[in-house]
């Protein structure tokens, strides 16, 4: 090794060893302050909490400050042995070479003294340079054997790595891209409603993990095939909507970056747990991106789609080149208790969320103050203050950025609009939040006691997530099918029925129906919330004719699906029975039936011939 080369990496592993440590002490204080806050602030500021740690072990310099943590607990106080032992090996870099001669400094530390002595020595040739070798071998001895061992390590980690994403690479090269009609339809349209506007491609695969986002440059959302065919169109956008929110927060980017770092601090038992906890909040992020998106009332089916994955699936999303729904099931009553509790944060709680970082930054993210100022030239602690200033303020600038949305990395849709929720709800009067909060309360109530739906409209659309409509109930579920006839019973319209010539075997399993949530009736609540002038207008909907109607039987792991839903302007084009033109072994088989602005449909998990299916489904419509 040449003497260049071990003062670069003398010096950066005393940089490793020293940010590892602050690292240790700003970890602990995260995980505190987690627990302490952890029914105070949301998902997504658990998450930015682990912003101060990764910052403090990528930070090449940082100012001193006398408000640094680090006055008190310092490496040197703690283990003066490793602190003096790093300070000697990043010292060689600072004294560079010196003419046609190159004059290197050790610096040794001299017990009877609270400074540093150095000692100039001449090299002039490679005999010189071996003794240079010895000496400083001699001198630091322990601190070489550490280095050895910690580069060992790296470059373990790092040849696994490698290893790891030529076989990732490999997996998607072997998958499937899907581009069928009904799926295709489902992901451009969840797509859209994330508001990511990236081009990502859509992919069955066996061999990886799923589902998952893989790369960051050209993502592609990764679905297992025999995980697809148990799903529903619903359930489906809800994966699609988690895993977009993954892209939209460039998540395989941010895990690169910490697996980056847990390469080079692999030594760090406390930073692989950090890392654990910050994939962990990353998940629960992406639950509340993507359920801020949707309506309150879908909070309790995404967490049930959840657990469907989790059912399915059992593996290791750990590799940094993934991101995707997964989680332990120790996490995931955690999860679900998100899930289920999830609603719009307010303003107040951002405030004390961001300010709690910017606090645990302005103490970790500066160095403790030297007490040997004399060797700092004026301009320095001027320079410093200034330094200190920047990375302070950076920490909102890597939550907010700003400028071209094409130019900066984490300026996302997602971010844009919950500023101007944000934004909205700061202009808000405390009476106009009192009253929405109130009048949201009362609704949901209503509609939790009598079972009616209600649609409310939003003066402010904006601290609704950019939506004047929401709605609260109208979604009836059931397990035994007399309970299902019953309520079907007093509806208008045609319905669905029990089919006489169900195949044997087959039982009833659930069944739901749901309200409309398109048509005129929306102009007219829409009109008559303006006119009401008031921030939020509730209104209750009677609806006669179900917009969803879905009937399950199974037989063992066999199942077969019948539905009724309501047709837009385009889907009303196409008449008549037609199959549907996906693969089989991808998604279930299905046969449509389009009449009288409805589409009637029944698929199944096996093989039944297009004949068969069209004689139960005239069976099972009851008109």
């Amino acid at each position: 090794m040449s003497l260049t080369l071990l003062e670069n990496v003398s010096s950066f592993f005393g940089w490793v060893i020293r940010g590892s440590f602050m690292a240790f002490i700003l970890i602990v204080l995260v995980l505190i302050l987690q627990f302490l806050l952890r029914n105070k602030i949301g998902a997504r500021w658990k998450y930015w909490l682990w912003l101060p740690v990764a910052i403090r072990l990528l930070l090449p310099w940082a100012p001193e400050s006398s408000l640094s943590l680090y006055n008190v607990l310092s490496l040197e106080a703690i283990a003066p042995g490793i602190h003096q032992q790093t300070q000697a090996s990043s010292g060689w870099k600072e004294a560079g070479r010196r003419g046609e001669a190159m004059v290197h400094v050790e610096r040794s530390t001299n017990p009877e003294a609270s400074g540093t002595s150095e000692v100039p020595v001449f090299e002039s040739g490679p005999v010189q340079e071996g003794g240079f070798w010895w000496n400083g071998f001699k001198q630091i001895g322990f601190a070489n054997t550490l280095m050895s061992v910690w580069l060992a390590g790296v470059l373990l980690f790092s040849a696994k790595t490698v290893c790891d994403q030529l076989r990732l690479k490999q997996a998607l090269r072997t998958g499937r891209k899907i581009d069928t009609p009904l799926l295709s339809a489902v992901f451009h349209e969840t797509k859209q409603q994330i508001g990511v506007k990236r081009n990502v491609q859509f992919v069955a695969s066996e061999r990886i993990p799923g589902p998952a986002v893989v790369g960051f440059r050209n993502p592609a959302i990764v679905i297992s095939p025999s995980l697809l065919i148990t799903l529903k169109k619903d359930q489906l956008q809800y994966i699609l909507a988690h895993e977009f929110a993954h892209i939209q927060r460039r998540d395989v980017a941010v895990n690169w970056l910490m697996h980056i770092i847990l390469i080079i601090h692999w030594f760090n038992p406390l930073l692989w747990l950090a890392v654990r906890k910050a994939r962990q909040d990353q998940e629960m992020a992406c639950d509340a991106c993507a359920l801020n998106r949707m309506s309150p009332q879908q909070n309790n089916a995404y967490g049930q789609t959840i657990i469907h994955v989790l059912e399915h699936y059992s593996g290791n999303q750990r590799q940094p080149g993934l991101a995707g729904l997964s989680a332990t099931h120790k996490q995931m009553k955690r999860r679900l208790t998100m899930i289920k509790h999830f609603h719009k944060k307010s303003y107040r709680l951002s405030i004390l969320a961001m300010g709690m970082i910017i606090a645990l930054g302005s103490v970790t993210l500066v160095n403790a103050k030297e007490s040997d100022s004399g060797s700092v030239t004026p301009k320095a602690p001027v320079q410093s203050e200034q330094d200190s200033k920047a990375v302070v303020n950076h920490v909102p600038d890597m939550i907010y950025p700003e400028g071209n949305i094409d130019s900066e990395l984490y300026k996302t849709e997602l971010e844009k609009a919950r500023n101007k929720a944000v934004a909205a709800a700061k202009a808000l009067t405390p009476e106009e939040k009192k009253y929405i909060e109130d009048e949201t309360n009362r609704v949901k109530k209503l509609s939790e006691e009598t079972g009616d739906m209600y649609v409310l409209y939003h003066k402010y659309k904006d601290p609704n997530s950019g939506f004047d409509l929401s709605y609260w109930g109208g979604i009836e579920t059931f397990s035994a099918y007399e309970d299902y006839l019953k309520s079907a019973a007093t509806l208008e319209g045609s319905i669905l029925k029990q089919p006489a010539n169900l195949p044997e075997g087959y039982k009833f399993s659930k069944a739901r129906i749901e309200g409309p949530t398109e048509g005129k009736f929306l102009d007219e609540v829409r009109a008559e919330g303006k006119k009401s002038g008031k921030p939020v207008y509730a209104k209750k909907i009677d609806w006669k004719e179900a917009a969803t109607i879905r009937l399950e039987y199974t037989n063992g792991k066999d199942t077969l699906a019948i539905s009724k839903y309501t047709l837009d302007s385009e889907g009303s084009k196409k008449k008549g029975f037609f199959e549907d033109e996906l693969p089989a072994h991808i998604y279930p088989k299905y046969v449509f039936w389009h009449e009288g602005g409805f589409e009637y449909s029944i698929s199944t998990t096996w093989d039944m011939s297009k004949d068969q299916k069209v004689e139960i489904l005239k069976e099972a419509v009851q008109k």
